[in-house]
């Protein structure tokens, strides 16, 4: 939405889009371009992700944030279980579960300058500063905490060196090895060395 202002789109008059308001406005734009199902999709995902939040325990300095994007999806989540339970989205309710205004022939594509249009930059800006906030921390809170002999093996095998040169490296023999590496793939969640070297990379859970 934020690149849309750059290409002249004019700013609307919510400056918060994370209020109700603003998301009665915003489904009427979801309609055009989404299937019925899909709209049904995200609300549930909305829902769960909420679910999720609320067993969470977060820093004061998190909480305006935290507050933002929670009040984005329970409004979205709200707004859009409303609009499909209306008679708006689906006059025939026997038929294809998508919204009337679709046909074969039209782009399922979200019109993000016409959301853009809702609101103000400032605003789309703090919304996206809220979420990018908390994803940070939830991905922290996701990546596991690993030890120094941990993060060592990982290095070593991120470098391509061989289990057996690793374990003799680190003191332990190779089927000792093997265990400890079982035990790493376990914690991260991974079923072997190629996807922990990769996790292991790609969450910067190694220098």
């Amino acid at each position: 939405m934020l690149e849309c202002y750059r290409f002249g789109v004019p700013e609307g008059p919510h400056s918060e889009p994370w209020t109700a308001e603003y998301h009665r406005e915003a489904v009427h734009v979801y309609s055009e371009s989404l299937p019925w199902s899909y709209q049904r999709d995200i609300a549930k995902l909305f829902r769960d992700s909420l679910s999720a939040m609320a067993g969470f325990s977060i820093p004061s300095e998190l909480a305006e944030d935290w507050a933002i994007v929670a009040a984005y999806m329970r409004e979205a989540a709200i707004t859009v279980e409303d609009w499909l339970a209306s008679d708006g989205p689906r006059p025939d309710r026997s038929g294809p579960a998508v919204s009337p205004e679709l046909t074969a022939g039209t782009p399922r594509v979200v019109h993000w300058d016409a959301l853009a249009g809702l609101t103000t930059r400032d605003g789309t800006r703090r919304l996206k500063d809220a979420c990018v906030a908390v994803k940070q921390y939830l991905d922290s809170e996701a990546s596991p905490a690993l030890k120094s002999a941990e993060r060592l093996m990982l290095e070593r095998l991120v470098s391509g060196k061989a289990i057996a040169d690793v374990a003799s490296e680190m003191g332990y023999s190779e089927r000792s090895m093997y265990r400890e590496l079982a035990r790493l793939w376990d914690k991260l969640g991974v079923s072997g060395r190629a996807a922990g070297v990769h996790k292991a990379t790609a969450e910067g859970l190694i220098d």
